[in-house]
């Protein structure tokens, strides 16, 4: 399943509109509808649990991100993913049943940069979470409420269907939840509607090491769900780190997003000051003489991320610079003279003798389709070439 390309599913590019989405899911729904096609009932639960995410701007946006195991595991706003996951998976596996695993809550704890930067704090996640209901002692009802299973026969467990390649296997029965019985409607209780569960609100405090990792998971041992049994399952958080406006980061490396600067700038001498991510202000600047290249890098040594668990250890922050070029016509001919004699001479061409002159022009790409190309004999890769501008 994790890896399952939701795309391909659907028959889309990653860039496909939500029509195109539609399109393409309509299409294939109704060629693999079991109706239609009785032996295609796998593949139509693929189309319609990959419709189920890229339909959904949020969900595509997090499986764009982080695939499929970021919505299972919670990433980015599922706070447990058991609900999204049941309709897909109802006996079991990613979203049914309650085994140790399953009484898990798996939640997001968004950080800035600068959070992970300076560390040491606590933040305060508020969840919610399943307990055994008091007012039954989470039996639903009385016994003579009870009534067998008819989806399990009363066995409390059931034969998982294959889904998406994952094998068949034994699981809790999603009807009863593993107990062989349902409460009959009008003996239910009352707090728990029969469930044997109710829903409390908790909150924990987390702290935050600077350098903490993206993506990392923090358990707390029996925060979680109850389950049946009596048993608390984990609660896992994961630590999102958003995006910077100015930096981005890799491990204990800083990298600063792409500084523009003029010709004048990268022959003359550069200053630029900035923020870091304590709040201290940075200058840096070239030496006299010293002439900065079009995407040249740079780097200020200990300036980077605390390394985890080493905090008094730095990366580096690394910068790349972007030199950008006078318009057209920027100059008379007399400063275009006065230019040329400061900078290095240019090569001496020998023009031949009845050589043709051409003028050069500038390049401005085409859209269109690299079959109409293909069909007057061109060739398609020229189609996304681009002007350099150094």
């Amino acid at each position: 399943m994790e890896n399952l390309n939701l795309y391909d599913v659907l028959g889309v590019g990653k860039d496909a509109t939500d029509e195109e989405i539609k399109k393409n899911y309509r299409k294939l729904a109704k060629e693999f509808h079991p109706d239609k096609n009785p032996d295609a009932g796998e593949k139509f639960k693929e189309i319609s649990f990959a419709y189920e995410v890229l339909s959904d701007p949020e969900k595509r946006r997090i499986y764009d991100r982080y695939g499929l195991k970021g919505l299972q595991e919670g990433a980015d706003g599922f706070s447990d993913s058991s609900d999204f996951f049941a309709q897909w998976f109802p006996f079991g596996g990613a979203g049914g049943g309650r085994s140790k695993r399953e009484g898990q809550i798996v939640i997001k704890l968004d950080l800035t940069l600068e959070e992970i930067y300076v560390g040491s704090m606590e933040k305060t996640v508020d969840y919610k979470r399943h307990r055994l209901c008091n007012a039954c002692n989470g039996e639903g009802g009385p016994k003579e409420g009870r009534v067998s299973c008819e989806a399990c026969g009363g066995m409390g467990r059931a034969a998982a269907f294959t889904f998406m390649g994952l094998s068949a296997f034994d699981a809790l029965c999603p009807t009863c939840e593993g107990r062989g019985y349902t409460i009959k409607e009008d003996m239910r209780c009352s707090t728990c509607r029969g469930s044997g569960f109710i829903e409390e609100r908790k909150k924990r405090q987390v702290e935050i090491e600077c350098g903490v990792p993206h993506m990392l998971k923090m358990p707390f041992p029996g925060e979680g769900h109850q389950l049946r049994n009596g048993e608390y399952g984990d609660l896992i958080v994961v630590v999102v780190q958003a995006d910077h406006s100015v930096f981005m980061r890799r491990n204990s490396q800083l990298y600063m997003r792409d500084l523009e600067i003029n010709i004048t700038e990268a022959l003359c001498g550069y200053v630029h000051c900035f923020k870091h991510l304590d709040g201290r202000n940075i200058c840096m600047r070239t030496q006299p003489g010293e002439v900065l290249h079009h995407n040249h890098i740079k780097i200020l040594r200990s300036e980077g991320m605390p390394v985890y668990n080493k905090p008094a250890e730095k990366g580096d922050l690394y910068v790349k610079f972007k030199v950008t070029f006078p318009e057209n016509n920027f100059a008379t001919s007399t400063q275009l003279t006065m230019l040329e004699e400061l900078l290095p001479p240019r090569e001496r061409i020998n023009v031949p003798a009845g050589a043709e002159e051409v003028d050069l022009m500038d390049f401005k790409p085409r859209t269109s389709h690299p079959e109409d190309d293909e069909e007057h004999g061109q060739s398609p890769h020229y189609e996304s070439v681009q002007c350099q501008t150094a």
